[in-house]
């Protein structure tokens, strides 16, 4: 079977949801959903952020894409919920 983690990612956004951007995160890789979903309260806390709204998500992800090279893509809907989404780039193998 294989082993599942999380990723936990932060967005800042301005009052009226306009302009959003991503927040750094001490860790952002989990070895579960339910610990990263217990840490985010505290992480949005200590995002020191002047933005007016913060939110947070954590996605469940396979392991093999901490392991490759990989796209975050995130998007806030207008009911204020983020959605992330990961888009793993093809291993490029150099032959003769």
């Amino acid at each position: 079977m294989e082993h599942v983690a999380a990723f936990m990612l932060l967005v800042g956004c301005s009052g009226d949801m306009s302009v959003c951007k991503e927040i750094p995160v001490p860790v952002a890789a989990y070895e579960s959903v339910a610990e990263c979903r217990q840490e985010l309260p505290l992480q949005i806390r200590l995002s020191g952020t002047v933005d007016e709204r913060v939110l947070g998500a954590c996605k469940e992800v396979s392991e093999d894409v901490f392991q490759q090279s990989a796209t975050v893509d995130w998007t806030v809907s207008r009911d204020g919920r983020l959605a992330i989404n990961f888009d793993a780039e093809p291993s490029l193998v150099a032959s003769r």
